[in-house]
């Protein structure tokens, strides 16, 4: 029959196998939101550009379109049957 201090030995062994486990976890998942914290900053000084820049056009009388606008690519589309 085990002793209980090997017992408790065991059991410790198994919860420093899951702290370890579950910091490496940590620190994938803290990487892991430091890079969408990142992307997000990035997109939203993306978006408040454009919007400056818009902004900017239809106050100095440009007119806005939903189109295609002169140099930007627009997809071939074949000939529907």
């Amino acid at each position: 029959m085990p002793s209980v201090l090997g017992m408790l030995e065991a059991r410790e062994k198994k919860v420093r196998e899951e702290v370890a486990r579950l910091r490496e976890e940590a620190e994938r998942v803290q990487a892991a939101l430091v890079a969408a914290e990142g992307a997000l900053v990035r997109l939203a000084g993306a978006r408040e550009t454009v919007a400056e820049v818009l902004g900017e056009q239809a106050g100095q009388g440009g007119e806005l379109t939903s189109g295609a606008v002169a140099g930007s690519t627009v997809p071939h589309r074949g000939v529907a049957s």
